[in-house]
């Protein structure tokens, strides 16, 4: 756990955001799964997810979880543990999509120009 937090760089963070994201990390290390929609993760490959976790996509989770603006939230804490978990997740399928670095991935000839 210390190590995934010392990745996050929390101390970057305004002292409250770092709280909320502290908590949500410990409470994923923590837990025995996590529900995501209707899937249940297991500890272990949740705990294997926290260790891409980092400062830049915590940015990316705070910047997600201020942009909420119409949907009122039950259970804050789960809704944060979500959000970081769903950015992991997300930049790596945000990699894969990418036009750009797929026109850079294109045979000559096709997708280039």
């Amino acid at each position: 756990l210390t190590g995934i937090l010392d990745a996050c760089e929390l101390s970057y963070f305004e002292p409250e955001v770092a709280r909320v994201f502290e908590n949500a990390i410990e409470r994923l290390f923590y837990s025995d799964n996590l529900r995501i929609g209707q899937a249940v993760l297991p500890q272990s490959r949740v705990r294997s997810r926290l260790h891409r976790l980092n400062y830049f996509v915590l940015q990316e989770a705070e910047s997600k979880l201020h942009a909420n603006r119409n949907v009122p939230v039950r259970d804050s804490t789960k809704y944060v543990m979500s959000t970081i978990y769903n950015c992991i997740t997300e930049t790596e399928s945000d990699l894969l999509v990418d036009p750009y670095l797929n026109s850079l991935r294109s045979p000559p000839g096709k997708g280039r120009g």
